[in-house]
């Protein structure tokens, strides 16, 4: 690909004007946040017994897995209607697929829990993911093209 069809793909914020939407306080907030994270992540790998007891496990697994039934639900609709809205969903799909897969196997019962867990991670969950992943970015590459073109 040229550098001429590379730059017309790509938006670039300042030519746009759009700095405004990234002000320097976001990425300040942002990073120190993620400068937070970094040790607190680490303190908590440490300090974090491998195993506990969860009073409301039920709950927490059937209103996270309402939560991904509406993104589906909403990513289906949007798709249908054909809406550039799609692709904000479809990664916000994605992302939790990867979270309940994540948790699916590191929480499954050794053997035959786990295993199940792994294979519907492979050949349902995953896939999955990539699709909604793929799906978002077709349509970011559409919008960028399409601006590229005005």
């Amino acid at each position: 690909m040229s550098k001429t069809n590379h730059k017309r793909l790509s938006i670039n914020f300042n030519d746009m004007q759009l700095k405004h939407i990234f002000p320097a306080w976001l990425t300040i907030i942002y990073g120190t946040a993620c400068g937070f994270l970094i040790p607190w992540t680490i303190f908590l790998g440490f300090a974090l017994p491998p195993h506990y007891v969860s009073h409301h496990w039920d709950i927490a697994w059937t209103g996270f897995d309402i939560f991904e039934t509406l993104l589906f639900a909403v990513t289906a609709f949007l798709a249908i209607k054909r809406s550039s809205w799609t692709a904000i969903s479809a990664s916000m799909l994605g992302t939790v697929i990867l979270f309940d897969t994540w948790f699916d196997i590191l929480t499954a019962s050794p053997g035959r829990d786990q295993h199940t867990a792994v294979v519907e991670a492979l050949f349902i969950e995953l896939p999955l993911a990539v699709l909604s992943f793929v799906l978002a970015y077709r349509i970011f590459s559409f919008i960028r093209h399409a601006s590229a073109q005005q």
